[in-house]
């Protein structure tokens, strides 16, 4: 017995001046859905899109771990990546990963990570990686205008370049200040047109960006100012007329009871996908009401035209409620629906799940989704 507390003693001498490292930790999340699509198209036109499918909302898995450097310093790490719970592909696509450095000053990463106009904007959003969520209008999904003349047409498009996960980031968030917090990131070469012809090499010929967002988080307040900027550098030949794309957006939220809170924002976008003078504004209510392990949702989200084209604005009203089966999983129902006006063709599906699933120009496009989620 003397040997055992003898050999406890000198261990715990040597863990007392030692740093210590906790190891990786395993986490993820599942998300999967059966979802009835509908985007009001004629099968005679050849647009019509009405499925019942199952698909997999950004389910991840990834491993987090830090180091505690003494003196009130930690190094840390994320890397995560996106996995396909229906086996149709796309496993392993890269999602948020970063090496972290923190103290009292703040927290400093390098990796690709979130913009931080994406951060303030998830804030709010009811239904995020949902049916309904808000990125579908601050996306494009088969838009066509022209005057009554033909003088002029912004032709079939798709895609976003807001609200997103940006490579080759440095990023700094500053301590909480009484409820004030800021972040700040630069990115050498986003890649968030990697589709379009994207040049990856060459002189200065990198699509870089930056972002902010300032945030007061304090009692039932929280009320955010975000912008970021995307420079076309490295875009070849993706448009006649381009240029760099900027976008900033006032998010706030109240609850009104602790149970009860209303939420909204305000988008305005310059030279969306980096076509010049193609401007919009995006604007949000929501409210939430939490009923024992039951949630009640509801959202409704209007673009507006895009600036010189008539009847390309977009609506999107979405209900949901959400039961906690236990503190990691969660069932739900949502539906979502948009109502596009005549040369207009977003759908409420675009940013969850389907990207490839295009709607019908001029025609409204609804989804009744039931879904699981489960986290570890």
């Amino acid at each position: 017995m003397k040997k055992i507390l003898i050999a406890t003693a000198v261990v715990a001498t040597m863990m007392s001046g030692a740093v210590l490292a906790s190891g990786p930790t395993l986490y993820g999340k599942i998300h999967t859905s059966i979802d009835v699509m509908d985007n009001g198209g004629s099968g005679s036109e050849g647009t019509k899109y009405n499925e019942t499918s199952l698909n997999s909302n950004a389910s991840r898995i990834g491993v987090k771990g830090q180091e505690d450097l003494g003196n009130g310093m930690k190094v840390g790490y994320l890397i995560e990546w996106q996995v396909d719970m229906t086996g149709d592909g796309g496993d392993m696509d890269i999602r948020n990963r970063a090496v972290t450095l923190s103290g009292d000053w703040g927290t400093a990463l390098a990796g690709k990570w979130d913009s931080p106009m994406k951060t303030l904007g998830r804030k709010i959003d009811l239904f995020g990686d949902q049916v309904g969520d808000l990125r579908n209008m601050t996306s494009i999904n088969s838009v066509y205008s022209k005057s009554h003349n033909d003088h002029y047409h912004i032709g079939e498009i798709s895609g976003s370049t807001i609200d997103q996960r940006w490579d080759n980031v440095i990023q700094y968030v500053t301590p909480n200040m009484s409820g004030f917090s800021a972040t700040v990131a630069y990115s050498f070469d986003t890649d968030a047109m990697s589709d379009n012809d994207v040049a990856h090499s060459g002189d200065n010929q990198d699509n870089d960006a930056v972002s902010f967002n300032v945030i007061y988080n304090n009692g039932p307040y929280m009320v955010g100012l975000g912008y970021e900027q995307t420079s076309t550098d490295g875009l070849k030949n993706y448009a006649v007329n381009d240029d760099d794309q900027k976008a900033w957006r006032l998010a706030g939220k109240y609850n009104i009871t602790n149970d009860w809170d209303v939420r909204a924002s305000y988008t305005d976008i310059d030279n969306m996908l980096f076509m010049k003078d193609l401007d919009t504004n995006v604007a949000t209510i929501g409210t939430a009401y939490q009923m024992g392990n039951n949630k009640l949702k509801l959202q409704y989200s209007e673009r507006d035209d895009f600036d010189n084209y008539n009847d390309t604005g977009s609506k999107m009203l979405t209900v949901g409620v959400d039961h906690s089966m236990s503190k990691r999983t969660t069932v739900y129902a949502a539906y979502s629906k948009v109502d596009n006006d005549d040369y207009a063709g977003s759908t409420p599906w675009l940013a969850s799940h389907d990207n490839e699933a295009l709607g019908s120009i001029g025609d409204d496009a609804d989804v009744l989704s039931v879904g699981i989620i489960h986290k570890f």
